[in-house]
């Protein structure tokens, strides 16, 4: 008989999916983020936990707090995981939805490294760049951000 209990990272993403502050609970301190974009908050590497957690808030004020992940099919072993999913978020009448596919690297139990990816990034950029000026294009100030 073939065991069908999921794995325990696939309930961490999951969790995780489902609220983002869990990062503080399953993630290494020196965790990194790849942002795979083109420009803005949405480009380069988010070195620390503190400077991820910066940005997914960044990102949810851009959104007017609507900003939603879900994770629709998540595969996970020991040291990798894959979640295929759809993000969306709603602001002043305007939509953003999108199919997203998160891979996630684990060491020792905790998340180690995130790779972003999302079908759209050109609606994804209107919609959390475009539409902000110069002050609230800024990143965050506790992110360590580097693009190369």
């Amino acid at each position: 008989m073939v065991d069908r209990t999921p794995h325990s990272n696939v309930e961490l993403l999951r969790a995780v999916y489902a609220d983002f502050r869990l990062l503080n609970e399953f993630a290494r301190q020196d965790m990194v983020l790849h942002a795979a974009g083109s420009r803005g908050i949405l480009t380069g590497d988010y070195v620390g936990k503190q400077a991820v957690l910066a940005r997914v808030l960044e990102l949810y004020r851009r959104s007017g707090g609507s900003l939603v992940l879900s994770a629709d099919d998540i595969v996970a072993n020991d040291h990798f995981g894959v979640v295929l999913g759809r993000l969306a978020a709603n602001r002043a009448g305007r939509r953003l939805e999108g199919e997203v596919c998160g891979v996630w690297r684990f060491q020792d139990g905790l998340i180690v490294e995130h790779w972003e990816n999302c079908a759209d990034w050109p609606a994804a950029e209107r919609f959390l760049i475009d539409e902000f000026d110069e002050e609230a294009d800024a990143e965050p100030a506790d992110a360590r951000h580097s693009t190369g």
